[in-house]
């Protein structure tokens, strides 16, 4: 869910009403995440970056899946 009237960066593609994104919550620390993306071609767009969550403080990395949406792995340093 996002604030009306503000910006967020990385976004949809081409967001729309109704649309969604979503975030996965790893394992693992983000550097494995991130090498295991390049390791498979994957670009991380944007991250590792600090963002909230449900669960209080995390570090995101966002990249695009084959289709062009937008996909949201998080880790919770706890």
């Amino acid at each position: 869910v996002h604030e009306a009237g503000h910006t967020f960066e990385p976004k949809a593609k081409a967001p729309t009403p109704g649309s969604a994104d979503f975030c996965l919550v790893a394992a693992r620390p983000l550097a494995e995440v991130c090498a295991s993306l390049a390791a498979n071609g994957v670009a991380v767009e944007v991250g590792p970056v600090e963002r909230i969550g449900a669960r209080g403080p995390m570090m995101s990395v966002y990249f695009r899946d084959p289709d062009g949406n937008l996909v949201e792995i998080s880790w919770y340093n706890r």
